[in-house]
């Protein structure tokens, strides 16, 4: 009997764990590092990143009755014929890019 009270508590511990991992990682914010190399590559298509900077700490944004988690940065950018300056605003949790301005 013993056996299968262990092998009962050893199956639940693992079914608890592994639904643990998977809520913490759905709940979890992407690096600030990772959604800048995302904003990078998806804003680098026709010149050349020269600077970028993104804010560490997500902050709460709201539009449109949404609540978004959202990180905040800007980027340098070299084209042929000028430079240009952009502020965007990216989703924590997948890092698209929700806006983006010219200053």
């Amino acid at each position: 009997m013993k056996i299968k009270h262990f092998l009962m508590g050893a199956t639940c511990g693992f079914a608890v764990g592994f639904l643990a991992q998977a809520f913490l990682k759905n709940n979890q914010f992407l690096s600030s590092e990772d959604v800048i190399k995302k904003v990078k590559d998806a804003l680098k298509t026709d010149g050349r990143i020269s600077g970028s900077w993104i804010m560490t700490k997500p902050e709460t944004l709201e539009r449109n009755m949404i609540t978004y988690h959202v990180y905040r940065g800007g980027i340098t950018k070299l084209t042929d014929t000028e430079q240009i300056n952009m502020e965007f605003l990216a989703d924590a949790k997948t890092g698209t890019i929700l806006e983006v301005e010219k200053i």
